[in-house]
Formats: C-alpha cells, sequence, structure tokens
C-alpha cells in the first residue's frame, strides 16, 4: 500500500457507502504488526474507507454493481457482473471503491465458510493444530466441495476470482489477519 500524488478521494457517498459495509463486519485493515515493537508503536485501526482510499489504485468512478444498486456481493451476483465480464477483474479502473469494499467483505465472508465447512466436516484437529495449516486444509476443503459446481455457484471460484484484484486481495489478507490471527501472505492464490 503506499500513497501518490494523484491517487483516488472518496467521494461523500462512496465513503459512507463503505463506512456501512465496514462498520457492520468490523473490519480493521491496518497493517499487520512486523515486530514486537510494532505492535505498540502500529496503527491500530485502519477503516475500509481509509484503506481502500490510501491504497494505490485507479478506481471507476461507478460500475455495474453501482448502476444496479446491488448492496452486497453473493452467489447470485458475483459470477454474473464480474466473472463474466470482459474486463479482468484485476484491471485498474474496472471496479469503483464501492465495488471493491463489496469485495472484500464477501472475500472474509467466504473465507469463514471455508473454515466451518472444514471444521464441521470432522477433519481430524490435533490439539497443537497450527491455525494457519488449518486454513490451508479448509482451501483445499473448498475446492472438492465445490469442483463439480458451475462457476456461477461455486464459492471457491469466487474467491478466486476476487483474490485476483490487487486491493480486494489485500484487504481480505489483512482483514482475515485481525478476524482469525491468520499470517498475512497465507492467502495468496
Amino acid at each position: 500500500m503506499s500513497r501518490s500524488d494523484d491517487h483516488y478521494r472518496l467521494n461523500s457517498r462512496q465513503r459512507r457507502e463503505i463506512d456501512q459495509i465496514g462498520q457492520k463486519f468490523h473490519f480493521n485493515l491496518a497493517p499487520p504488526p512486523g515486530s514486537l515493537d510494532e505492535i505498540t508503536t502500529g496503527p491500530k485501526f485502519l477503516s475500509l474507507a481509509d484503506f481502500i482510499e490510501d491504497f494505490d489504485w485507479k478506481y471507476s468512478g461507478l460500475d455495474i454493481l453501482d448502476r444496479l444498486e446491488i448492496k452486497h456481493l453473493d452467489a447470485e451476483n458475483v459470477w454474473r457482473y464480474i466473472g463474466q465480464s470482459d474486463v479482468p477483474v484485476e484491471e485498474p479502473g474496472h471496479l469503483s471503491p464501492v465495488t471493491v469494499a463489496k469485495g472484500i467483505e464477501y472475500g472474509v465472508s467466504l473465507l469463514g465458510c471455508f473454515i466451518e465447512g472444514y471444521v464441521g466436516s470432522n477433519q481430524a484437529l490435533g490439539k497443537e493444530a497450527d491455525f494457519g495449516k488449518m486454513i490451508e486444509a479448509a482451501w483445499e476443503f473448498a475446492r472438492g466441495t465445490f469442483e463439480s459446481c458451475s462457476d456461477e455457484l461455486n464459492w471457491h471460484e469466487h474467491f478466486q476470482l476476487l483474490m485476483r484484484h490487487p486491493v480486494i486481495n489485500a484487504g481480505v489478507q489483512i482483514a482475515a489477519w485481525h478476524r482469525y490471527r491468520l499470517p498475512e501472505d497465507l492467502l495468496s492464490t
């Protein structure tokens, strides 16, 4: 995350909509501490809106999801409006900052579903089980679970699609680290 002189500024509507998502899910996007010193000296909290605005990325003013007033991404619309788009999700200027926030929200929710599915499948976890290894196993569990689904209904494909966008990828990783205390590089796809 770096700041350039011409970085994107959220307008009041975008900030309000992104703040509503951030408040609903209590996202903290402050960078995870890299050392013991950073635990006490680093930022403690960074809002979803500030994270998106501070990220050096080109956003669209409005995109198809904004124009259609789609409130959140889910299995019914992510593939239709993002996955089937002629423009790659990672193309600068393709998605609006509000849609990126919705992508972070959906990505963290999908990751939570993968974890719940893995744990609920009675997979063996020892007392000393490393949470990072469990996440990797949950990821593989999701890949196998949704293997026979069409891309439109495949949550694993939705997650992979969203993680190609650099801001969504970074946001999901950081939010997941704060929520689940994951190593920040675990979700690289």
